[in-house]
């Protein structure tokens, strides 16, 4: 009877899980996917599906990428929003969007709702996701606020150059537009035609730029070196009789400068008795993008240097199974063009009984003294307290003598007093 009941009691808890799975509220982004050329704008819906819940509150907060799509316009047309709360804001500059809307008793049921709509420009070439942020809810009209949001689906961009009005163009060094390079040297290549009389070209940070109508080479090929960090649009034209072709563009992404210098913090501390430590680390890159952390641990003893290879983290970061002793922790982040931080950090691992003392040394609270520097300076101050006790214990033999002497005198002097 027991296990019957333990059977049914799964079986019914099963059965509302599911049940409360398949009815919960779902955000999307409309349209998921496409192509969209560089300079022109796009509109961008965030749709609800309710899953028959009745609702009366939509949290949204969407994430874009600032250095490729820039806010056009907050708001289109139509939404199922009655009341807003909070109205809609945006930074371009942080590349976040947030709102807070809500609906009238006895709320919305919807599979296709329309929240809210935004026009974004396309400021650079590349892959550009959108996605929703963590504070995005879906309140159910429960009395309870329940949240019944269980899934958001994000959308993905690709951003591209107009097509080419002339010459075909392509980098050996930088082949992939849209992508970030630390290599401020980029290399031009292009098709010509067998009537060519030459080429014009300029590179700037303009897109929709266009050289002059004088001939700048003869041959199909263009070098540029040491460019300054940022996105470089390349154009070209070809002279062909007595006309000169369309204009075609090329983009490259130079990024140099690595990621922002970061603290490595250690909890409990840099010095102490736990051996699992847990490391926090963070930091950004204002051009191509902070990519990743790596790790390594290097074990600092007076012989070599150990053997260790980098690893990739993500802070918070647990160190685990460490023996007692001094170790240097280094930290690698490094950005989407393949530039990288080092910062580094001592850590001291203790016994519990013999805090200060170590394998490699003695480890004060300000400084680290090796058993070789440690040893002869402790037989120093030996030696140095010992001939100050000698000097001591001299000169309390002197003073010594010289009481004796005095008294010997006075009892030599006392017997002729009484004659």
């Amino acid at each position: 009877m027991k296990k019957l009941t333990l059977i049914l009691f799964l079986v019914f808890g099963a059965f509302i899980f599911f049940a409360r799975d398949t009815q919960a509220a779902t955000l999307r982004l409309t349209p998921a996917t496409g192509s969209f050329i560089l300079g022109s704008t796009f509109d961008v819906s965030v749709i609800m599906n309710t899953q028959d819940i009745a609702v009366n509150t939509i949290e949204v907060e969407l994430k874009f990428p600032p250095e490729k799509l820039q806010l056009a316009s907050p708001s289109l047309g139509k939404s199922i929003v009655e009341i807003w709360a909070t109205p809609p804001s945006y930074s371009n500059q942080e590349g976040r969007i947030y709102f807070v809307g809500g609906i009238t008793t006895p709320g919305i049921t919807t599979s296709e709702g329309i929240v809210q709509s935004f026009t974004f420009r396309v400021v650079a070439p590349g892959e550009a996701r959108v996605s929703f942020g963590q504070n995005s809810s879906v309140l159910a009209n429960d009395g309870l606020g329940t949240d019944v949001l269980r899934q958001t689906s994000p959308a993905v961009y690709r951003l591209i150059l107009p097509p080419a009005q002339g010459p075909e163009i392509f980098s050996p060094t930088h082949p992939e537009q849209g992508k970030w390079y630390k290599d401020p040297n980029p290399i031009f290549k292009w098709t010509s035609l067998e009537q060519s009389q030459g080429f014009s070209y300029s590179i700037d940070h303009d897109p929709n730029n266009a050289p002059d109508a004088t001939v700048d080479t003869l041959e199909a090929q263009a070098t540029f070196t040491d460019l300054d960090s940022g996105i470089w649009y390349f154009h070209v034209r070809e002279r062909a009789g007595a006309s000169w072709s369309g204009v075609s563009h090329y983009a490259v992404s130079i990024d140099t400068i690595p990621p922002a210098a970061f603290g490595i913090n250690v909890s409990p501390g840099t010095r102490t008795s736990s051996k699992s430590p847990i490391l926090r680390f963070f930091t950004t890159d204002s051009l191509s993008g902070f990519d990743h952390f790596e790790l390594k641990l290097v074990p600092l003893k007076s012989g070599p240097t150990e053997s260790t290879f980098f690893f990739e983290a993500a802070s918070p970061h647990q160190l685990s199974r460490l023996k007692s002793g001094r170790y240097e922790i280094i930290v690698r982040a490094s950005d989407k063009a393949g530039n990288f931080r080092d910062e580094s950090e001592t850590l001291n691992i203790f016994s519990s009984f013999f805090s200060f003392i170590g394998p490699e040394g003695v480890d004060l609270y300000f400084v680290f003294i090796p058993w070789g520097i440690f040893l002869p300076l402790l037989l120093l101050v030996i030696i140095i307290i010992l001939i100050f006790l000698f000097r001591m214990w001299h000169r309390h033999q002197h003073h010594l003598r010289h009481a004796f002497r005095e008294d010997f005198k006075k009892i030599r002097i006392k017997p002729l007093l009484r004659r």
